[in-house]
């Protein structure tokens, strides 16, 4: 993904879209997955970011 966690949000939209064309419906779950490891290591910063991916993952796929 992207390093740095202080991403505009057109930024994060393009993380989000590539990941569903690398996934398609799955990135979803993937995501999601991503997020909560990063919340189990305590990597606050870059589970923000995570959390901003999953949410636009979830817009995109409706």
């Amino acid at each position: 993904m992207f390093s740095g966690t202080n991403l505009d949000e057109e930024t994060v939209l393009a993380a989000a879209t590539e990941l569903i064309v690398r996934r398609g419906p799955a990135a979803k779950d993937e995501a999601a997955r991503r997020a909560a490891d990063l919340e189990r290591q305590a990597r606050w910063p870059e589970h923000a970011l995570a959390v901003r991916v999953l949410n636009a993952v979830e817009k995109l796929l409706g």
